[in-house]
């Protein structure tokens, strides 16, 4: 549709040879959002093989569920994952960590090597620092969408945010805006992701 040939650009070429075109906003932040640091990136992998491998196997899942009933949880279930779905990537994060003595006890009682990371406090730390962050993302995400969007309006919402986390990174000791992040700090001593 858009082909510098035979679509759409070519057209609009024709009339007006000086318009300039953009690839979407969201797709190109989405693809920025997926170059991590190895130790986040590893965090976000291990966080993913857990959460599949509850809610991908029905029966992981209905146990999980009762487990987390049992338990007294606020949910009884996780999110699943797919990389179709990448918008909803601090979704599952937030709620794995929201779960995570439930996802703990689950791992451990079937035998699963990944418990280990649920009892580490440097992983999980990183854990609520990836969930905070892609939290953000999110919220940027949403607000880019819907009927009344144009690209100036998204371009400004896109510098904004930027900006933003050029003042998270310079006062990310006191973590006010990351919830999850400030909560799993105060529970530890680690404060450097």
């Amino acid at each position: 549709m858009l082909g510098k040939r035979k679509g759409l650009r070519e057209k609009f070429m024709q009339v007006a040879p000086n318009v300039n075109f953009t690839h979407c906003i969201i797709h190109r932040e989405a693809l920025a959002s997926k170059a991590l640091v190895a130790e986040l990136n590893c965090v976000l992998e291990t966080a993913i093989k857990t959460v599949n491998f509850i809610k991908s196997r029905p029966l992981n899942a209905r146990l999980f569920a009762i487990l987390c009933m049992d338990m007294g949880s606020d949910y009884e279930a996780l999110l699943l994952h797919t990389e179709a779905r990448w918008l909803s990537r601090g979704k599952v994060l937030t709620r794995l960590y929201q779960v995570r003595d439930e996802v703990h006890l689950f791992l451990l009682e079937c035998g699963s090597t990944l418990s280990v990371h649920l009892c580490d406090s440097i992983w999980l730390a990183n854990l609520a620092y990836l969930a905070s962050i892609y939290e953000k993302l999110n919220e940027l995400n949403l607000s880019l969408q819907g009927p009344n969007t144009n690209i100036l309006a998204m371009s400004d919402k896109v510098n904004a945010f930027r900006r933003k986390l050029e003042r998270w990174v310079v006062r990310s000791e006191e973590a006010k805006c990351f919830p999850c992040w400030k909560n799993s700090l105060k529970k530890t001593n680690y404060t450097h992701v």
